[in-house]
């Protein structure tokens, strides 16, 4: 059996939930998890990942506010995605941001990841 790093799995549990659904991804049927569509070198989602690892480490709530905010901070202020990145990002307002877009499913992944990382909790 092949073990992965985090970081390969992380990315192959990305392409798996999220890519499927990008209004960005072109419509080039299925595609194998283990390797890299055309579009992730500028996707917002797999540039930023380590900051995003770092979101889902540092951040526990219920609520997908916080995230958002942790987010906003750590990653939209210093984008160069897009132009008007920062507290004025078009990107983010419009929602035409992949990680603006699927950001709430982008953190749900993670934390699922993490989840299984860190193996079945106590029992009650």
């Amino acid at each position: 059996m092949q073990h992965l790093l985090p970081l390969e799995v992380t990315k192959r549990a990305l392409r798996s939930e999220v890519c499927p659904q990008c209004i960005q991804r072109q419509p080039d049927g299925p595609w194998p998890l283990d390797q890299p569509r055309p579009c992730e070198g500028e996707c917002t989602i797999f540039i930023n990942l380590p900051q995003l690892l770092l979101v889902a480490r540092e951040v526990k709530s219920p609520s997908i506010g916080p995230y958002e905010h942790a987010i906003q901070q750590l990653i939209c202020q210093t984008c160069h995605s897009n132009p008007t990145a920062g507290d004025y990002c078009a990107g983010r307002t419009l929602r035409e941001c992949p990680l603006s877009r699927y950001g709430g499913l982008v953190v749900d992944v993670l934390e699922r990841l993490a989840q299984a990382r860190r193996g079945p909790g106590p029992a009650c």
